[in-house]
């Protein structure tokens, strides 16, 4: 108990102490008027409690009356809410009920708060805060001690439904060491949260304690919850903690909300206004949220802040991909109405826009040139717009990389037969036979293929092979 009263390390920010005055009030005024005691000088309260505090056995509770009376008849004093935090700050230590010990500590942290304000009162008596600097000094440095035990007792318990339980869940092989596991993992996340929550009742204006509980719930995949303390962690400290806005952006992708997300995106560009990826992720979310060309502004910011981002390329490939299917459409519909002029018209557009994805898919295939995904958008947007000599370099690299999906193959195969190259044909398509045998639809193109190059004995087989799978 007397080590409150001994340690110094860092000053702190005074608050109101209204809220403490009136727990005063309301817990001095029946105490006294049952006892009817004599009103006694201010100094011989203040004494009369530091007797009791370090009495060899000190009595907290008549310490506390004698307090609560001073503060009751004279007001504001600075030593007397010192004193009072120090003796909630015992009482937190010997409570074993998480929520009692949490509201003990937040009595203390609001004690301290007073002190500080007191202090700085212009109607509080000089005499009364001569000693303000120490006292405030050894106030904080009790907030530091309790605050740093409990959240490093926090931090132990993430890094162990990190590294010990979440391995147990993860690699559980049948019901009941998945129960227990997953049982452990609630008792460890709920011991964490306690200990989180006990230092912001210590500490009010220190972010990283919210944060605590926000990783707790997070790791228990309680998004919402998560999500509410590190929004809480954020408003502490909104001008400082960057890292704090990100964990939210991404919790609310999460949670399938992208608005929020783009919301807290934007705040993080204020720390970060040219981070490439936070942009990407701006793009992406409106993408989610059907908004194209808003996701295409972002992308294009992102690639001006990073040009080594291949995603935005890729998104930005899709998105003119995609339009130019609207004037394909136009252009069956006005060669069905035999309109000439408007189909040149719309096949100009569609070129336009085809011409447009290939460069942007072209960019990102340079940045990752063994991503197949990339290539088979690339390939396409080449196969559509016409372009069959690149479009077949595509597809021959994409075969390189894939080289047991039937589907690359064919393509390749259909890209020589538009090309005329019936012969260069045969290779990718036989293929695609080997990957699947079974494909009635590739043996009748072999077959028409075999014939017209006059390759009996393999037309024959080729169309043997189609009886034979016709009658399965």
């Amino acid at each position: 108990m007397k080590e409150l009263f001994t340690k110094r390390e860092e000053s702190m920010r005074p608050l109101k102490y209204s809220i403490v005055g009136l727990i005063i009030l309301m817990m001095a005024f029946p105490a006294l008027g049952a006892q009817q005691r004599a009103r006694l000088p201010q100094s011989a309260y203040l004494k009369s409690a530091k007797i009791a505090l370090f009495d060899k056995e000190p009595r907290l509770e008549e310490a506390m009356q004698l307090l609560d009376s001073m503060l009751f008849y004279y007001g504001p004093a600075p030593e007397a809410y010192f004193y009072r935090g120090n003796i909630y700050a015992e009482y937190a230590t010997r409570e074993t009920d998480p929520k009692a010990k949490i509201e003990k500590y937040s009595i203390m942290s609001a004690n301290y708060d007073s002190l500080a304000s007191s202090c700085v009162d212009e109607k509080v008596k000089k005499d009364l805060k001569k000693d303000c600097k120490k006292l405030n000094d050894l106030a904080d440095s009790v907030r530091i001690k309790y605050w740093a035990e409990s959240y490093n007792e926090g931090v132990k318990s993430i890094e162990k439904l990190d590294k010990e339980i979440g391995s147990k869940v993860s690699e559980a092989t049948d019901s009941v060491s998945l129960a227990a596991a997953n049982a452990e993992m609630r008792a460890e996340a709920d011991s964490g949260r306690n200990y989180f929550m006990i230092a912001t009742a210590v500490d009010p204006k220190d972010y990283r304690a919210y944060e605590g509980v926000g990783l707790v719930f997070d790791r228990t995949k309680d998004v919402d919850s998560s999500i509410a303390w590190f929004e809480k962690a954020y408003a502490v400290s909104p001008d400082t903690t960057a890292h704090l806005v990100q964990n939210i952006a991404y919790s609310y992708i999460q949670k399938g909300d992208h608005a929020k997300a783009i919301e807290y995106f934007k705040k993080f560009l204020k720390f970060a206004p040219n981070d490439g990826n936070t942009l990407f992720n701006i793009a992406i979310c409106y993408s989610n949220l059907q908004m194209n060309d808003s996701s295409v502004s972002y992308d294009l910011k992102a690639i001006a802040a990073d040009s080594m981002l291949a995603g935005p390329n890729i998104d930005i490939g899709q998105y003119y991909l995609i339009r130019s299917r609207v004037y394909s459409d136009s252009m069956q519909y006005y060669a069905q109405q035999e309109k000439a002029e408007e189909v040149k018209k719309f096949k100009a557009m569609r070129e336009s826009l085809l011409d447009s994805s290939s460069s942007y898919f072209a960019v990102a295939a340079k940045l990752k040139p063994d991503d197949a995904q990339i290539l088979e958008q690339y390939g396409v947007a080449k196969l559509v717009a016409g372009h069959f000599t690149e479009a077949a370099e595509i597809y021959q690299k994409l075969a390189e990389l894939e080289p047991t999906k039937k589907d690359v193959w064919v393509s390749l195969g259909d890209i020589y037969v538009q090309e005329q190259k019936f012969k260069e044909a045969i290779p990718p398509y036989e293929k695609a036979t080997e990957i699947d045998p079974n494909d009635a639809e590739i043996w009748k193109v072999l077959k028409d293929i075999y014939s017209s190059l006059n390759m009996p004995d393999k037309a024959k087989m080729a169309e043997a092979k189609m009886a034979e799978l016709k009658k399965q």
